[in-house]
């Protein structure tokens, strides 16, 4: 009993929280791909406008179909290079209020290297409102920056010939309110040990064994809780982010 009144509770008014958004398979080859919630309430799409540069993000009243979209939304982030895939849903019950998440992906390869990175731009829906971006934030970073050339730097270098950077950041709703307060954390780590991408490696002296471990960036290690502002349609932290280009920045 005690069980069967805690869903019951639970189904009336949940805490809002990020629900992953499933893909679904398009009924024809080369169509955009939908993603949905599991009980497929919500679907979402993203695909390149008329110009073929810009991207559009279409919100759906169940599965697409033939049906058109509930509202769409073109995309204002200038990364129009990126990847972009419809990654979360914030919704709560009895509304048709919805936050929807679209995930960008940024790649580049350069000789003996490369990099990826994501960033996560929170566009909300709201019924007779025009959608509104409220946050954009970086998610993850990963780059290899080769730094040998030769045997001597090979041995310089201890035989770690990358410097590698490696960024994680999670985004967490929290409370009962519309549109929710978020929690930041993210986690940066350097390796061999703390290097940057504004220095040469080869002018620092030589590695050795001890030196070959992950450092972690104090600087780009944070923790931040933004609060959506009304007045401004965005989410504004409690204090500013710092600049990780040199981990989400391929």
């Amino acid at each position: 009993m005690i069980l069967l009144l805690s869903a019951a509770l639970a189904s009336v008014s949940p805490e809002p929280a990020f629900e992953t958004l499933e893909p679904v398979p398009a009924p024809a080859q080369g169509e955009a791909i939908p993603a949905c919630t599991v009980d497929r309430r919500w679907c979402a799409l993203i695909e390149t406008d008329e110009t073929q540069e810009r991207q559009v993000l279409r919100l759906y009243d169940g599965l697409p179909g033939e049906r058109a979209p509930a509202a769409s939304h073109l995309i204002e982030s200038e990364n129009s290079e990126g990847f972009w895939r419809p990654g979360a849903i914030l919704r709560r019950a009895e509304s048709d209020d919805v936050i929807l998440g679209a995930d960008m992906e940024l790649q580049a390869m350069y000789s003996g290297g490369g990099g990826m990175s994501s960033y996560r731009t929170l566009v909300r829906f709201t019924p007779g409102a025009a959608p509104q971006e409220i946050l954009t934030v970086p998610l993850s970073g990963s780059l290899m920056i080769r730094a040998c050339f030769g045997e001597e730097d090979m041995k310089q270098r201890a035989g770690a010939c990358h410097d590698e950077y490696e960024f994680a950041a999670e985004l967490k709703a929290e409370g009962d309110a519309f549109p929710p307060r978020l929690t930041y954390a993210s986690t940066a780590t350097t390796f061999p040990g703390r290097v940057s991408r504004n220095e040469d490696s080869l002018a620092k002296p030589p590695l050795t064994p001890k030196d070959l471990v992950k450092a972690v960036d104090a600087e780009c290690s944070v923790r931040r809780v933004f609060t959506f502002d009304p007045a401004t349609k965005a989410y504004v932290p409690d204090a500013p982010l710092p600049d990780c280009g040199d981990y989400t920045v391929p």
